[in-house]
């Protein structure tokens, strides 16, 4: 049996006063919202922030504490603005901050931000959202630091199975006025939850799809690119466009400046190129100009070139320079990545086909050499060829013929061979991965390109090199880099070579807040290499009792002199270096090899 309301409590509950009857609506209302929260976005060079608003909650934004949610950005005040939920609404109050605060484009004192709201506090960006706890969790915007050691990771595992993934880059058509925090949650939506996502700029979304072909990513980047929001995309895919990082994003990145509204979605793009005259190879170390001596002799002989660094070294570019300086110039040359390519279309790449060779050769094509006749051939990473097509080189190399896969008539040709590759193919060739006779063949003559912490003098040049690219192609205007960030950046020993520096550099200039490149503006592994004042044992082997290993005490020696001088010049490199009669970047790179750092490092009056 149901009991009846008693009356007199509905007389007590008519009776209750206006306020208490508010809070009880209040109540309510947020009892019935739970499942939704007010949430704010803030989009920095960490990634994506996730903060969660309460009713009644008073938080302050600021780059350094007390403030509630600190932001390491120097365009915010130490406390910034104030943000507060009233009735389930959001105030925002300026809290005389240097570089303001604005609501939708419009600066403000204080004033009320509604859902989808993008709020500006100095350079950093923040929107207003309505979100699920779910989708909250699911956001996972990182910074791009963590972004490119997750793609690493998973380069690793790729390789491992043998199986492909594929990285994209996104921005709006009209990228200079729409952050990411407009349209980045709606992509999200379309990712799988395994699929991982970076925040490369402030209009920029790098996304990591494993297990994706090109076909699929492909696929996926149009059903996003056609989509309420105007985006391009470019993509780059593993295996097959790079086998590497930085060499992923280089070509993903490239291939997004290739887009347009007309070819929203652009995969493996090749490299804007500019004359000689304009770029010509960046050129200070004794290292490299003893390279390129040796390069200005082979440009005029017909010779074939193995060319051998570390990936990221310049090797096409050394390439490139041979072609352009020889009497090829004005002939195709053409670059081909053999070990992006699977191995039951090496042949056809190479040497063409006829129609009906094979299942999809639905009509006759050329081959790389065929198209290149004339000029030159470059065979990048060419200790990934497979024993077939390694046999058919051999005989274009000797004999200068070819057959298209699918006939038996030779082909004649004039071409240059050049081959690059990181791998020891002396090596293979004796373990018998890679033929020796056509090893030794291609090793007609050998250019060694020398990694990038070998040769620390060409790291300013190239560094303004590619400031000057990245503001024509960027539409920016950094003309200038810090002392404390040149410092860091000629410390850095760059495992990723010039190609390394090259994305740095290009994402520094794209993020900076004025015209100049800041630390704050450095990838993360770079800021790290700060000095401390730890020495390090020097890497030598022992010497026997009674002998002196000299290169050991030479070393020591150095260290110690140049502690010495940094601790009487107080930790200041550039004092520092004038006591030792060195260059600022030569105490650097020291510093770095024989490991003498400082914690809590400043940079002194």
């Amino acid at each position: 049996m149901v009991d009846k309301p008693d009356k007199s409590e509905s007389k007590e509950t008519a009776a209750l006063s206006e306020d208490i009857l508010d809070q009880i609506r209040a109540n309510r209302k947020l009892e019935s919202g739970s499942s939704r929260r007010v949430s704010l976005l803030i989009y920095s060079r960490d990634g994506v922030q996730v903060v969660q608003l309460s009713e009644g909650q008073s938080l302050v934004v600021g780059r350094s504490p007390p403030a509630d949610v600190t932001i390491r950005d120097s365009s915010l005040s130490r406390q910034h603005a104030s943000i507060e939920i009233k009735d389930g609404e959001v105030f925002v109050e300026d809290l005389q901050s240097t570089n303001g605060t604005r609501i939708n484009g419009e600066k403000i004192d204080s004033g009320k931000a509604e859902a989808g709201s993008e709020i500006v506090f100095g350079a950093v960006t923040a929107s207003v959202h309505m979100m699920k706890p779910k989708e909250v969790r699911q956001l996972g915007l990182e910074s791009h630091d963590r972004f490119l050691s997750e793609l690493e990771a998973e380069i690793n595992r790729a390789g491992a199975f043998k199986r492909s993934l594929a990285l994209l880059m996104l921005r709006a058509a009209q990228y200079k006025q729409s952050h990411v925090s407009r349209w980045f949650p709606d992509i999200r939506k379309r990712l799988r939850h395994f699929d991982r996502l970076g925040l490369y700029s402030p209009d920029t979304v790098e996304i990591l799809l494993p297990e994706t072909s090109g076909q699929e990513a492909e696929e996926l980047a149009a059903a996003v690119a056609g989509g309420a929001e105007s985006l391009l995309c470019g993509i780059a895919v593993y295996p097959a466009d790079a086998k590497a990082g930085e060499e992923l994003l280089e070509v993903a990145r490239t291939s997004l400046q290739h887009a347009s509204t007309e070819n929203p979605v652009v995969r493996a793009a090749p490299p804007r190129r500019k004359s000689e005259e304009e770029t010509g190879p960046v050129v200070r170390s004794s290292a490299m100009q003893k390279v390129f001596s040796t390069l200005s002799r082979l440009s005029f002989s017909a010779i074939p070139v193995l060319i051998i660094g570390e990936t990221g070294t310049g090797k096409e570019v050394v390439a490139r320079a041979i072609h352009d300086g020889g009497k090829r110039k004005d002939s195709p040359m053409i670059a081909v990545n053999c070990g992006g390519i699977p191995s039951q279309l090496v042949e056809s790449t190479l040497f063409g086909h006829e129609k009906g060779a094979f299942t999809g050769a639905t009509a006759q094509a050329k081959g790389v050499f065929e198209s290149a006749d004339g000029g030159t051939v470059l065979l990048d990473e060419v200790g990934e060829l497979p024993a077939s097509a390694q046999a058919a080189l051999l005989r274009v190399l000797e004999e200068k013929k070819f057959s298209r896969v699918g006939s038996q008539k030779e082909i004649e040709v004039d071409v240059r061979v050049l081959a690059a590759t990181h791998r020891d193919l002396e090596d293979m060739a004796k373990s018998g991965d890679f033929r020796e006779d056509l090893f030794y063949r291609l090793n007609a003559m050998t250019l060694h390109i020398p990694p990038l912490r070998e040769r620390l003098e060409d790291v300013e040049p190239l560094i303004k090199h590619f400031t000057e690219q990245a503001n024509k192609i960027n539409e920016c205007s950094v003309w200038g880099i810090d002392e404390d960030a040149m410092q860091l950046l000629v410390g850095y020993s760059w495992p990723g070579n010039v190609r390394e520096l090259r994305n740095a550099i290009e994402r520094a200039v794209v993020i900076a807040q004025g015209d100049r490149i800041s630390v704050e503006d450095l990838p993360e592994r770079v800021r790290e290499t700060e000095p401390t004042t730890q020495v390090t044992q020097v890497d030598t082997e022992p010497a026997r009792e009674g002998e002196i290993n000299l290169k050991a005490e030479m070393q020591r020696h150095e260290a110690d002199l140049i502690l010495k001088a940094l601790r009487q010049s107080d930790w200041d490199r550039k004092k520092a270096a004038a006591l030792l009669g060195l260059p600022v970047r030569t105490l650097a790179h020291k510093m770095q090899s024989h490991g003498i750092r400082k914690t809590s490092y400043e940079k002194s009056d």
